[in-house]
């Protein structure tokens, strides 16, 4: 049985952004479990995401780490196009959790992809506190990431369900004490929400 949720804390691509499949996106061939991982814990991603180095210089890193064959300029213009659009049904799901849970977002996440009309726009009007890590400067799975969450929210770990589509930071939050489940698109995020008694 879960414990009693006051605080529903959401990851953004994968869970609430539909994104387009990485492996297509920039020509890599491995899984995408691996792919994840590996972009999770990438030095140059964690200071983009960070908000400590810009595009270009983050860019010519990639090419080099994921051994690429195209530009980095090209990069670039694939890693922009990488986030489709918000699930459909989110926006509704999101008004209805709004009247009875406190709802936060904790997303490492970039200017590009964060600062467009039809996600920012669309969010954080729904959203109570919005923590994204190129703004924080800090990034999941670091315990502390979670740590400044539980901080600004005044919470306690126990009373927040997070929900993210990797499992190396569901296995950290749960390290912090938080109810944690990995969600993978829209119908995954819809029966966590029931399952735990959030969303009916």
């Amino acid at each position: 049985m879960t414990r009693a949720i006051q605080f529903v804390l959401l990851d953004l691509g994968g869970v609430l952004l539909r994104l387009h499949d990485p492996l297509d996106t920039f020509g890599i061939d491995m899984s995408q479990e691996d792919f994840l991982e590996k972009w999770l814990l990438s030095p140059a991603v964690r200071e983009l995401e960070r908000g400590k180095i810009n595009p270009a210089p983050f860019s010519e890193e990639m090419i080099r780490e994921f051994l690429l064959s195209y530009s980095p300029q090209e990069f670039l213009q694939r890693f922009e196009r990488w986030p489709d659009t918000l699930f459909d049904g989110v926006l509704d799901l999101l008004k209805a959790i709004a009247k009875t849970h406190h709802l936060a977002l904790l997303s490492n996440t970039n200017a590009i992809h964060w600062e467009r009309d039809d996600i920012e726009g669309q969010l954080e009007p729904l959203i109570r506190d919005v923590f994204v890590s190129y703004r924080t400067g800090l990034v999941k799975p670091d315990p502390v990431a979670f740590k400044d969450v539980l901080e600004k929210l005044g919470a306690t770990a126990e009373q927040i369900l997070f929900l993210d589509d990797n499992r190396l930071n569901i296995e950290a939050a749960r390290q912090c004490g938080m109810q944690a489940r990995l969600t993978r698109g829209f119908d995954d995020l819809t029966k966590n929400l029931r399952e735990t008694g959030v969303a009916t």
